[in-house]
């Protein structure tokens, strides 16, 4: 009984390491982190979702899309956001962009 419960062990920890590692999730991560940067500058402002998507002329369901991490946005739907909330955004891209 010890091996099959050692060998459960390894596969869960196994499979978590192949998941971590593998390109959709780190892409999901980083479409998160930006959603996550857009709504903290937002709340930061006190401004709703509709205000934003009216500066930024883009709908309030795909700002909220964006906000949670499910759309990616053009580097123009980034400029727009960025006038509408009065900010700017510096994307860096690379191997350390995450650090």
């Amino acid at each position: 009984m010890t091996g099959h419960s050692r060998w459960k062990t390894l596969r869960t920890a196994s499979l978590r390491e192949e998941a971590a590692e593998h390109p959709e999730y780190i892409q999901a991560g980083l479409d998160l982190q930006l959603g996550d940067m857009i709504r903290s500058r937002r709340i930061e402002l006190g401004l709703t979702q509709a205000e934003v998507a009216r500066r930024a002329n883009i709908s309030q369901p795909a700002l909220s899309r964006i906000e949670g991490g499910g759309g990616v946005p053009t580097l123009a739907m980034l400029d727009r956001l960025a006038r509408a909330m009065e900010t700017t955004f510096t994307i860096t891209v690379g191997r350390n962009a995450a650090a």
